[in-house]
Order: C-alpha cells, then structure tokens, then sequence
C-alpha cells in the first residue's frame, strides 16, 4: 500500500465523518458537499484497489482473501451509505454517513496493518 494514498483515505473518511455528525446534530439532511465527499472516497477507494492489485506481486505474505474482503466491503459500505443519506432527509441521512466515515477509516488503517 502506499503510505500517502492510506493517509489521504482516512483522513478524507474522517472529515466526512465530522462534518455529517455536524450537520445531523444541527438536524440538516445531506447536501452537496456531503455528495462530493462521499464521491471522493469511493474514487479513492478505487484507486486503492487498483494499486493494491498492481503492487499485489510485491507482497506475496499478506493474507488476500481478509485484506481484498475489508477493501471490497469498504467500496460497497461508501455507496450505499451515501445512497441511503440522500434518501432520508431526517438527521439520520447524515449520520449513517458518519457511520460510514469512522468505518471506512478503521477499515482503512486495518489494511495497512494487514499488508506486509
């Protein structure tokens, strides 16, 4: 994995995640930047994937099926807590996408750990 790309990856998750539990305190539905927010880290997500496909031949010690199973439950986590934010336009829209940051982090920093 590459460092910067695992930094920018949590870090993006993270302030998506404060910023959602901003707006579900303030009891605001999701809006725009929640939406492009939410686009950057399944991109980076993908990005992700696709560099851990390539670089997969350079660490033939880490455990494939439990790093690519939190990656790919990573990817699909993002879209449906995005999908499921903008159809509810209660507080809880953005809160399931604070849900979905602080997860997405954890899962992220748990890749790091897995790859060798």
């Amino acid at each position: 994995m590459i460092p910067l790309l695992t930094y920018t990856l949590v870090g993006c998750a993270l302030l998506l995640a404060v910023v959602s539990l901003v707006l579900a305190a303030r009891n605001r539905a999701a809006g725009r930047w929640t939406l492009i927010g939410t686009a950057l880290i399944l991109l980076l997500l993908l990005a992700q994937a696709v560099v851990s496909i390539v670089l997969w031949g350079d660490s033939p010690e880490t455990d494939g099926i439990l790093f690519f199973g939190y990656l790919l439950t990573a990817i699909v986590v993002v879209p449906l807590a995005g999908g499921w934010a903008y159809a509810e336009l209660s507080r809880w829209g953005p809160a399931v996408l604070a849900a979905a940051g602080v997860t997405v982090a954890v899962m992220v920093v748990r890749m790091d750990q897995i790859w060798i």
